[in-house]
């Protein structure tokens, strides 16, 4: 495994480890938007991607502990998929940063409501 490999293995287990945490945090908090159904609907669908995510990461990572090398030049389409995959994963790492961060302000918004007279 080289170091852009294990750079990369990295990069999967934040984006399912934060995404991970961003569908906890609509758990926790899923009971708060039952008065607003549009927040609902839209706090559901970033919980199912969040869901889809989790299962794309884990396949990945499933498939980088098969394949710890880059395919050869010859190789083609897979030394194109894995470059690909490599920079779709660091865009779908700043989109899972984004969104767990919406969550945990959301979750801190909810928070401080329930603290009011």
């Amino acid at each position: 495994l080289s170091w852009k490999g294990l750079i990369f293995l990295i990069v999967y287990v934040c984006i399912g480890a934060f995404t991970v945490i961003a569908c906890c945090t609509f758990l926790n908090h899923g009971k708060d938007y039952k008065d607003d159904p549009e927040t609902f609907r839209q706090e559901l669908n970033m919980f199912m991607t969040g869901i889809v995510n989790i299962i794309i990461v884990h396949m990945v990572l499933v498939l980088n502990s098969a394949i710890v090398t880059m395919p050869k030049m010859g190789d083609e389409p897979y030394r194109s998929l894995s470059i690909v995959m490599r920079v779709l994963s660091v865009i779908v790492f700043a989109n899972t940063v984004l969104g767990l961060r919406v969550q945990i302000e959301e979750a801190e918004y909810y928070d401080s409501m329930k603290q009011l007279p």
